[in-house]
């Protein structure tokens, strides 16, 4: 038990002065915006033109602004209270090697064994600091899917028939996402200097439908790493394309048991038991496969089989594999 603890006995340099570095990002962050705003809205000598929305201008300025805000806050409170575990878990750990220390023989001479009842009432305790610590960061991961989840809301303006100079430009020489980018981004870059899959990337989050599934399958690859499960590890057999066509159209079961053809018993066994306990794993895995079977079911239309067995076969791909089969979808 101790052994988990030793990870985190160093002190953060952060330690004791969150609260101080909180307070200077929101300095930071509302005199950047209040300059911005002053000169977005014609405070700063010009005069500003009226405008038909300027309500709705005013109000996501406003989320704009308060946004990344309560992120800070929240993030400093939970970072507060992980340092605080992190402090008790220290003296803990202090502890129980000073009283384990006292119960060892001295001097050559044998001590008598006296049960002490207190060494594993500390040792318990240990046990659910590391609970704690593990649950604080799945706490912070949440807030952040919140934020990105409140911004997109927030970016969502009320439609209205656009005027003749109002309408957006379209987008010089974008190039085409073809079934070979599109299987190249949801690989996702292999390391800092993949320049083809960073424009792949690029170029499949044009489309907003490919963009939600990358976003919801960069979060969904974030937790299971949590668990130690890594799409890079595992090693999926080949399916045939057949199966994933009539697993598109529908099919479930014993029929399409092959899609799912990942032997990572170990993997499958965290990804079930991380589910049960985990609401946020949970709603992130369902969304995760609801993108991923819409995209599939256009996939497999223009996809010949070779191209089936790349999807597959990519970081997504693995995903899917594992996250249906601990589903059930493979009966």
């Amino acid at each position: 038990m101790i052994g988990r603890l030793e990870n985190i006995s160093p002190r953060s340099a952060l330690e004791g002065r969150e609260t101080l570095v909180a307070i200077v990002l929101t300095a930071i962050w509302v005199v950047v915006m209040l300059a911005y705003g002053a000169g977005f809205f014609g405070l700063l000598g010009d005069v500003a033109a009226p405008r038909d929305a300027a309500f709705l201008e005013v109000a996501f300025f406003l989320v704009v602004l308060v946004l990344p805000l309560a992120l800070v806050w929240i993030t400093t409170a939970v970072l507060r209270r992980s340092f605080q575990i992190q402090d008790e878990a220290r003296r803990l750990e202090q502890q129980v090697r000073e009283l384990q220390a006292g119960t060892r023989p001295q001097g050559g001479v044998s001590q008598p064994r006296i049960k002490d009842n207190r060494v594993e009432t500390l040792q318990t305790r240990v046990g659910e600091l590391a609970k704690q610590i593990r649950q604080m960061e799945t706490t912070v991961t949440s807030v952040r899917q919140m934020q990105a989840a409140m911004q997109s809301a927030a970016a969502t303006k009320p439609e209205q028939k656009p005027l003749p100079l109002d309408e957006p430009a379209a987008p010089k020489d974008a190039p085409e996402l073809d079934i070979a980018t599109l299987i190249k981004a949801l690989d996702f870059p292999r390391n800092e200097k993949d320049n083809a899959g960073f424009r792949a990337l690029r170029i499949a989050k044009q489309n907003a439908d490919v963009e939600e599934l990358l976003r919801a399958s960069e979060d969904i690859l974030n937790l299971l790493s949590q668990e130690g499960v890594y799409m890079d590890d595992l090693r999926p057999g080949v399916s045939p394309a057949r199966e994933w066509r009539l697993f598109a159209e529908g099919t479930r079961g014993a029929d399409v048991a092959n899609v799912g053809a990942i032997d990572a018993p170990e993997a499958l066994e965290r990804i079930i038991e991380r589910k049960r306990t985990d609401q946020i794993f949970r709603d992130t895995s369902l969304f995760f496969l609801r993108r991923f079977d819409i995209m599939l079911r256009q996939f497999v239309e223009s996809a010949n089989d070779a191209e089936i067995q790349l999807l597959a076969d990519t970081r997504t791909g693995r995903a899917f594999m594992m996250l249906a089969r601990a589903a059930g979808m493979f009966g």
